[in-house]
Order: structure tokens, then sequence, then C-alpha cells
């Protein structure tokens, strides 16, 4: 058994004393104040607080799982930054110029994040590293993409960087909800690291809730669409043949003033924020919106993802004009075998 002096754990005033090696403090003597308290503590064997032998072993043998998750989620390194993990072209930064940044915003549902799930599993993208950041909740976890017991064992945070070179696709997930009053910080973060890395434009997933439309809103498809003025030049047209319908403008006082406009996107999270930053820096970004509710969301993820491909053909068919629901059939094939094989 291992005897430790309980008084050692006291905290009292006292535990303040510094040790007698500390510099600039009297020589240890035995009149010496300074130093008497601490030479009690160690000393004292009263009131012991007994612990079994193997304790200390025990905790040992889980440190360096311990540091290895705590290197993780406190990298040294400034809030905000990539950080890459060493796979798919080694330990430097890998180079995203000219290639398209999806992720998701957090939002009602959380379609957007089930959306970029369907997309990382089904093209059986590369992570190439981390987005550390402070803004989200700190979270550790399985690998969600595990297919073999080699890669079942891997950890998983909050904000992951995923990366398919053959299509210039760079994806980064989001896996857990912001801080409060820390949306503006990760946007000017997330927008320094695309104006550094030189994105060619940046696309959204998102949603939005379906109660909350207006009678504009109510016709049609629930799927919309934002450009920023630097996108809508190179892109507009092609929103134009694919008869997508943009996000409409609501009122900003309903019933009192209906001529005044406003963006308005009742449970989109970030998505309002990220857009109108992205409009004011020249970034091009795109948001593609789904409305809906909570519930399942499974079925709205698809519809998503299905949206994004009419425009970026992530999944080529051999047939020229595909229907979204052929699409579907083929993301239900790939995701329902990722979750079979997770599940056996």
């Amino acid at each position: 058994m291992i005897c430790f002096s309980s008084e050692a754990f006291s905290g009292g005033s006292d535990m303040a004393a510094p040790p007698p090696s500390e510099p600039n403090r009297p020589a240890d003597s035995a009149g010496s104040a300074a130093t008497a308290p601490w030479r009690q503590r160690v000393g004292a064997a009263s009131a012991p607080c007994f612990l079994p032998s193997f304790l200390p072993s025990l905790l040992l043998s889980f440190l360096p799982s311990f540091l290895s998750v705590h290197c993780l989620l406190s990298p040294p390194f400034p809030a905000g930054m990539f950080i890459p993990c060493g796979r798919g072209g080694g330990s430097a930064a890998p180079d995203f110029k000219g290639f398209t940044l999806l992720m998701p915003a957090v939002s009602v549902g959380n379609v957007g994040q089930l959306a970029i799930d369907l997309v990382i599993s089904t093209l059986d993208m590369t992570k190439v590293g981390y987005f550390y950041t402070d803004c989200l909740v700190p979270m550790v976890g399985n690998n969600p993409y595990a297919t073999a017991e080699e890669n079942s064992m891997e950890l998983s945070i909050n904000a992951e960087v995923y990366s398919l070179p053959s299509k210039k696709l760079v994806v980064l997930q989001i896996r857990s909800p912001f801080i409060k009053n820390k949306y503006r910080p990760f946007c000017e973060t997330l927008l320094s690291w695309v104006k550094s890395s030189k994105f060619a434009r940046v696309v959204l997933l998102s949603s939005s809730h379906a109660y909350q439309r207006d009678d504009e809103q109510l016709l049609g498809t629930p799927l919309r669409y934002l450009l920023t003025p630097d996108l809508e030049k190179a892109v507009g047209g092609r929103m134009k043949e694919l008869n997508w319908k943009e996000m409409e403008k609501a009122a900003a006082y309903p019933g009192i003033n209906n001529t005044d406009k406003v963006l308005h996107i009742p449970g989109g999270g970030i998505t309002k924020l990220l857009f109108t930053e992205s409009c004011s820096e020249g970034i091009q970004m795109a948001v593609l919106l789904k409305f809906c509710s909570e519930g399942d969301n499974i079925p709205d993820a698809f519809v998503l993802v299905n949206y994004l491909n009419e425009w970026l053909q992530l999944i080529k068919s051999e047939v020229s004009t595909v229907s979204s629901k052929v699409l579907a059939v083929i993301f239900y094939i790939h995701y329902f075998h990722f979750s079979s094989v997770q599940m056996g």
C-alpha cells in the first residue's frame, strides 16, 4: 500500500509556501518559518489516506492515451488553424489552391452535417487534417467512417478536414455545436483560412425551419440557393439552366413595412453571418439549403446531396440526364453498405 498525507491535499493557506529549493527564499534551517510548513506537509503522517498499490501503475497505463487525446483537443497552435495529420501526402500542409471547400452549417435537423457524411463516405475521402478552433464544443469519438478493424480505433474530433484531389474537393466536417457568442470569431478564422489556402469557392450546406416560411416560399421546391456577387458572375447562368430557385428575402417588419426586404434564415445557425461576411470580403460562396423540420432528417440529407450533385457532378452517371430518385438510390446503396460494415 502507498500512503499519502491528507494534509498535502488539504488546500489550506499554507499551501502557498514555496519549497526549500526555490530561488530567492531563505535557506533550509530548523528555525526557518518559510520552510517549516513545507517540511511538515511532506513529513506528516497523521490522518493518512491509503490508496491501492496498483493505482499508480494503472494511471500510468492510461497516460499515453490521455496525452494523445489532449494533443488532439488542445494542440499548441493558435485557434482557427488547419493542422495536417500526416496523411495523403506527408506531414506538410497540402496545397488546396483552386479547390472547392464544402462544409455544413450546424442548423435545424443537422441536415448539412448528415449530407457531408454522405459525401465523405460515398466518395471515400481521405482525412488530411483538423481545423483547430475554440469556437466549437470540444468532443472526441471513434472513427465514424471505419470499414475495418485497422481504422476502427482512430479518433475523431469536432472539426476535421477531408480531401479528394481527383475532384479538387476539400470537405470540412463539423460535429459539435457552437459555443455561445462564438459565431463571429469562427467566421473570421474560417474566412482567413479560405483566403490563405486560396480556395476557388466555398459551398455551405444548410437548412431552415419549414414552419417559418412565408407565402412565397411555400410554393414549389423546398430547396433554395444563395450566391455571393463574385460567384454570381461565374455560375449564375448555370443556376438558371438548372431552374434553381434563389432564397427569397423576407420583409424586415411584416405587416408594418413590407417594402424593406432582408435575408432571413431561421434555424440556419451560422449561415447568414458567414454568407454576408463572404459577400463583404469578396469570397466566392454558395449556400444550398432545404426547408425542413426536426425529426428523422436522413431523407432531407439525401435530397440536399442530390441538389448539390446536380451542380458539382460529384457522382457522374453514364446517362446524361439522371433523375434525383436514381441518384438517391445510389447514395442509399453506398450509405447503408457503409452502415452495415460498421454494425457488423
